[in-house]
């Protein structure tokens, strides 16, 4: 019997992380270890990513950010030679910890953002540990903290946005299913929950076949017991076309609309050709900036 107490965990946690179908589809669509990595490295040293750890050192060294170390017994700019290569070995540890943090972090819930700004937290407070140790004259101060935080919070934010579209394709076989903001996930694609977990992705085609519809992936084919006009209605209404009775197909999919022996057709990106319906020929030429053409007769 459930207890009013575990009622309402069960719903906040629904409410933060998603219905359990959702999170589990959410687990099953993230890829192994060594994409979780390669996917690190490509955060690590993309452009924006890189600016966001070279630009603390620049207003450093130009002076307009106040030195790490102003009581050290030497020049200034030792002090900041040490927080550059403190900066540094922080890039490094990244490199080669953030791709199996991650891996292990968003299976359970840890949206992607939260990983970089909790090692950057660690970080600096056992920076600042380790210099009242080892650093003469060093004193520990929130101002400094927070000033660190007010620059490279935000920067990271701006590294994750930037960044996010690349972390989506690879992390997942589902981009939208990945967790970069929040740890609940939108199925924007209701569709796919009907899928088995190793069918679900990208979906190009369903035809119906009698009670039935054959839903195309690129991750294969499912049959499914339900109506095509259902199906549909599981799926963004721009995403594609219910262009006859017994198809409905992604957009992108489509690259050509012709007539033959009078009856219109598109053609895939894989060079098959479908029947469509009259009706629909006029709003799929647009889309494909086609010069209509007269219909033949006969």
């Amino acid at each position: 019997m459930t207890t009013p107490i575990a009622g309402l965990a069960r719903n906040w946690r629904d409410r933060v992380f998603g219905p359990p179908e959702t999170r589990r589809m959410m687990r099953e669509n993230l890829r192994g270890k060594a994409d979780f990595v390669a996917a690190a490295h490509a955060y690590m040293k993309h452009p924006v990513t890189l600016y966001t750890y070279a630009l603390p050192l620049t207003l450093l060294f130009v002076g307009l950010m106040k030195p790490e170390y102003p009581k050290l017994d030497a020049p200034e700019y030792v002090g900041h030679l040490i927080t550059s290569a403190k900066v540094l070995v922080f890039w490094g540890v990244n490199w080669l910890l953030l791709g199996p943090i991650l891996w292990w972090a968003m299976p359970r819930g840890v949206p992607f953002v939260a990983v970089p700004m909790t090692l950057w937290l660690v970080a600096v407070v056992g920076s600042q540990a380790l210099s009242l140790l080892i650093v003469p004259g060093f004193e520990w101060s929130w101002v400094r903290l927070l000033r660190q935080a007010t620059l490279t919070l935000p920067s990271t934010l701006v590294a994750v946005h930037a960044v996010a579209p690349i972390l989506r394709e690879r992390l997942g076989n589902i981009p939208e299913l990945v967790p970069i903001w929040s740890p609940k996930v939108g199925v924007r694609v209701p569709l796919l929950l009907k899928l088995p977990p190793d069918r679900r992705g990208r979906i190009r085609r369903i035809h119906a076949a009698n009670q039935y519809v054959e839903v195309v992936t690129d991750q294969g084919v499912t049959l499914l017991r339900m109506s095509l006009r259902d199906a549909v209605a599981l799926l963004p209404a721009e995403k594609g076309w219910l262009c006859h009775r017994s198809l409905w197909i992604r957009r992108d999919e489509v690259v050509a609309v012709a007539y033959t022996r009078g009856q219109p057709q598109i053609t895939d990106r894989d060079g098959q050709t479908w029947p469509i319906s009259r009706k629909s020929v006029a709003e799929i030429r647009d889309a494909l900036n086609i010069e209509p053409e007269e219909a033949p007769t006969g």
